[in-house]
């Protein structure tokens, strides 16, 4: 009994527009020296936007560094260094260089202190 394959049961079928030479990795290729748009930039922004954010999240749930309710960020770091903590200097330049941004200024639970 001879092996059947795969094509005897299921026939190829070709594409039209497209050649032997033109394949995937050519159409990737062409894809990826094409200029950015707005909303690519709009996208990279927001991608790094929610990265900071993820950091400062990190740093809010950090138990080494003190309580963060009631203060700011900036000055929760400055707290942990005065104490003889080391906290990390990208967290600094973050709240730094968003100083009028609340979501960058304000810890994690800054909405609950209400609640409490």
């Amino acid at each position: 009994m001879s092996q059947k394959r795969i094509t005897d049961t299921f026939q190829k079928v070709k594409r039209p527009g497209r050649t032997q030479k033109q394949g995937k990795s050519a159409q990737i290729s062409a894809k990826s020296f094409q200029a950015p748009t707005q909303s690519t930039v709009s996208d990279a922004a927001e991608l790094q936007r929610q990265t900071d954010i993820q950091l400062l999240k990190q740093f809010d749930l950090n138990p080494d560094f003190g309580p963060c309710i009631g203060i700011t960020r900036l000055e929760r770091w400055e707290r942990a260094e005065k104490f003889g903590q080391t906290p990390p200097g990208d967290v600094r330049d973050l709240i730094i260089q968003h100083d009028g941004d609340e979501e960058y200024t304000h810890c994690l639970w800054n909405d609950y202190k209400q609640m409490l």
